[in-house]
């Protein structure tokens, strides 16, 4: 319900392009809440991880219209969820095909979901312990295919040069400015800030309490915090990709939070957990009603 009103309040209705963004957050919750259930991520029945993608994803202004961060997120979010499904799998390549599928239409809209390729084959390799041969040309399949759909569908359209000009920009890598940073708007700095608070938060608290859970619970949990930390990473190195590089920081990050949330009961994370629905407030406020 608040995910709802923080959709409609900014405009005071629902546009079509804010409906069908509704729509795609829709699916990335429901996505999570299946990640969830069939790998028992948190330990307890929760529904904390998918409360968090909501409410954070509520609070960015740009995750509300249906456009490239929004399809970045539900690509993530099905990406992750097919990858787990291959842990010690004797031949995982329908799941690594679907994953890589899933990575590869994402990678149209983030540039960097494309090299998200590579570091998926050295999950695969430690974490999952399900790396093979089929494996390995099942994800170059699902990378290459949705870039093979639409070169031939330009093709036939006449616009092959219009697509080789959009894909030689878009995965151009800028070169590090503090300019670029600083030119970020306040609401973007403070929803970036917000957002890594609270992930580094996560990440500390399940390196530190992570002999509580399952092995299988711990791996996709280190494959989460890998993901979050270099997306930090990214997201300083490359500010110029903001707003795709935010969604699918909020998508690897929420189980994370969630863990933390959902699992600890001290005077501390009570009062963590109280300031971050603060900071979420503030957040919802620049970006949604500031601007």
């Amino acid at each position: 319900m608040l995910a709802i009103i923080l959709w409609w309040w900014p405009q005071q209705s629902f546009a079509a392009g804010n409906v069908l963004g509704l729509v795609l957050c829709a699916l990335t919750t429901y996505i999570c809440i299946e990640t969830n259930a069939v790998h028992n991520i948190i330990r307890i029945r929760t529904m904390m991880m998918a409360c968090v993608w909501l409410v954070l994803a509520s609070c960015l202004a740009f995750m509300h219209p249906f456009g490239g961060p929004a399809i970045v997120a539900v690509c993530l979010a099905a990406s992750y969820y097919l990858l787990f499904r291959c842990y010690q799998l004797y031949d995982p390549a329908v799941w690594i095909f679907h994953s890589f599928l899933f990575l590869g239409i994402g990678s149209i809209f983030a540039a960097v979901m494309l090299p998200m390729g590579l570091l998926y084959y050295i999950y695969l390799i430690v974490y999952l312990r399900s790396y093979t041969w089929r494996g390995f040309w099942a994800g170059i399949l699902g990378l290459v295919l949705p870039y093979l759909g639409w070169g031939t569908w330009c093709f036939f359209l006449d616009k092959t040069d219009s697509m080789l000009d959009y894909v030689s920009a878009h995965f151009m890598w800028h070169s590090f400015s503090w300019e670029a940073i600083i030119s970020l708007p306040f609401n973007g700095m403070v929803s970036i800030g917000v957002v890594i608070v609270m992930s580094l938060v996560g990440v500390m608290h399940y390196l530190q309490t992570k002999y509580n859970d399952k092995i299988q619970v711990r791996m996709i949990l280190y494959i989460y915090s890998v993901q979050t930390t270099l997306l930090i990473l990214y997201l300083f190195l490359q500010p110029q990709e903001f707003q795709s590089t935010m969604a699918l920081l909020v998508v690897s990050t929420c189980p994370l939070i969630a863990h933390f949330f959902a699992l600890t009961k001290s005077r501390l994370s009570n009062t963590f957990f109280i300031l971050s629905l603060l900071l979420c407030g503030i957040m919802a406020y620049l970006n949604l009603w500031m601007t």
